[in-house]
């Protein structure tokens, strides 16, 4: 089972996407959603609520068409992802930038002091 929207797979039995909240169809046909190709899959190692909508704000800013996915805890372990890193798709043609982005983000929180 497919979420027509994101793409993400599910096992069986479950019959909505936990990120959209459509109902989750057999195969993904290559028609199955509208907007723009979110055709690239970057994994961050970003897992803070905080920093993820950061990241938000600032594809908004800079017009970057995004798809947060795995923000729910169980969608995230049924797909696979154990550690709980949020995944984004970006279009192709901007994931150069969306990558600059979050490294930009990542540089910053490590450049935080500790309390």
């Amino acid at each position: 089972m497919y979420c027509p929207k994101c793409g993400t797979k599910y096992r069986e039995g479950i019959f909505k996407c936990a990120d959209c909240g459509v109902p989750l169809v057999p195969d993904l046909l290559p028609e199955a959603h509208n907007g723009p190709d979110l055709d690239a899959l970057i994994e961050t190692n970003m897992f803070d609520p905080v920093a993820i909508e950061l990241v938000k704000s600032l594809f908004d800013e800079c017009g970057i068409p995004f798809f947060v996915m795995d923000q729910s805890l169980i969608p995230r372990q049924e797909a696979g992802n154990w550690l709980g890193w949020i995944r984004i798709r970006v279009p192709h043609e901007r994931e150069a930038e969306a990558r600059e982005i979050l490294e930009s983000i990542a540089h910053a929180k490590d450049a935080e002091p500790e309390a």
